[in-house]
């Protein structure tokens, strides 16, 4: 036991001299990583909902302007304008979330004061999609052109026309019961019902937290990570052979058996790999802010199955004889570049490919490293049972079991004329 502790301190010690292993291992993720975020954040951005700002017209004090205030207080929320607007006082609109109103209002006194304010405006992060005045008791909407709009304030305004579309047809339905039935509108409940959003819908949450849209390329960038880990089981193989290494040829004659010392070396490629994907993991999870469901316990089991695949991966194509190591980093990485595109890691059509090529063959995803540790990070994030992630789990361990005895059967043909 005391000399397997010596042969992992000491392999550990040669990994992290060697050249190249950091930087597969850990640099390079990070650097991918903070790419990642680069790419993605504007769209991370656009996919949040945001409330629609507008400019209305604060509307007159007779009965028309009254409704349509109500409605208003309903699907948004008021703030004061910079600029001289009036503060709206209406504690509906206060007391409305802020999360679910559908349009932030800003009121002024005159239609010029509104237009001026848009134009004003047009340059913020956040413009006014356009402004709103009530006119023989039916609102007119005004928003930004076509040319002048990006594709934010094109989706705002389309709101905003539908929202005010509703309040018209609500108004029209108003009027045809009033020349139908006027008795009907003495009815509190009918009065009631059509002051009143229909919701016709229910908004639900599947998952614990919610998830952003672009995670699974940051669950591929996880399974590449974790198999370029494999850069360090060649390595530390390499190391063991007496023909290649002084220290394999000292290991060769040594006290220790042959069986303790891989195991030892496989312990410590182990300790590199998943160490170098937990410090990925936590630039993900506290810098990136990337939710993983707040499963985190389940993301370090994911991690260190992941690494010891990674380890198993990388002494098999060690093992095969007759190529030099440049050579066998020259498979490894374009086994990890293959099996990561069918992650989907490299754009929204490669991540496509992967979901059709799941739903045509799922029987390739069975054989692709990077799409099961991907999988499995999906599987946290999205489904409250564990059995998608055990199934996972499982297919990773029987890879990572194939991966050795390949490795083992290789090495047991190996034979050396000297030392």
């Amino acid at each position: 036991m005391v000399l397997m502790l010596i042969t992992i301190r000491y392999t550990l010690i040669n990994l992290i001299k060697t050249p190249g292993i950091l930087i597969w291992t850990l640099v390079f993720p990070l650097v991918l990583s903070t790419v990642f975020v680069a790419m993605f954040s504007s769209i991370d951005k656009m996919a949040e909902t945001q409330t629609v700002r507008v400019v209305v017209v604060s509307p007159p004090k007779d009965s028309s302007g009254v409704a349509f205030q109500a409605f208003l207080d309903e699907v948004g929320t008021s703030a004061a304008d910079d600029d001289g607007g009036r503060d709206s006082t209406n504690d509906g609109g206060r007391d409305a979330n802020p999360e679910s109103s559908l349009l932030d209002i800003t009121y002024v006194t005159t239609e010029e004061e509104a237009k001026t304010l848009v134009v004003d405006h047009l340059q913020d992060e956040q413009p006014y999609v356009g402004y709103v005045v009530l006119r023989d008791g039916l609102p007119e909407v005004f928003v930004i052109g076509k040319q002048s709009a990006s594709e934010s304030q094109s989706i705002g305004s389309s709101i905003l026309s539908l929202v005010m579309n509703a309040y018209s047809e609500r108004m029209s339905l108003v009027g045809q019961l009033a020349a139908d039935n006027p008795a009907a509108l003495e009815n509190p409940l009918v009065l009631k019902s059509l002051g009143t959003q229909a919701q016709v819908t229910q908004q639900v949450q599947l998952t614990l937290h919610h998830p952003q849209e672009t995670v699974r390329f940051y669950f591929a960038l996880l399974g590449m990570a974790a198999l370029f880990g494999g850069s360090v089981g060649i390595v530390a193989l390499q190391l063991l052979k007496p023909n290649i290494s002084s220290l394999g040829a000292r290991r060769a004659v040594g006290a220790m058996s042959h069986s303790k010392s891989v195991a030892g070396t496989i312990i410590a490629c182990w300790i590199v790999c998943f160490t170098c994907l937990c410090v990925t993991f936590a630039y993900l999870r506290f810098v990136v802010q990337i939710d993983f469901g707040g499963q985190d316990a389940a993301a370090l089991v994911i991690l260190a199955l992941a690494s010891l695949l990674a380890t198993a991966l990388g002494c098999a194509i060690s093992s095969i004889p007759k190529i030099p190591e440049d050579g066998k980093n020259g498979i490894l990485t374009g086994v990890v570049c293959f099996a990561s595109l069918f992650a989907g890691l490299y754009g929204q059509p490669t991540m496509e490919l992967a979901d059709a090529i799941s739903k045509q063959v799922p029987a390739l995803d069975l054989i692709n490293p990077a799409t099961q540790i991907s999988q499995a990070f999906y599987s946290i994030t999205y489904y409250d049972s564990y059995e998608p992630l055990i199934g996972h789990l499982l297919i990773m361990a029987i890879m990572t079991f194939v991966f050795f005895v390949l490795s083992v059967q290789s090495l047991r043909r190996q034979r050396y004329a000297s030392l």
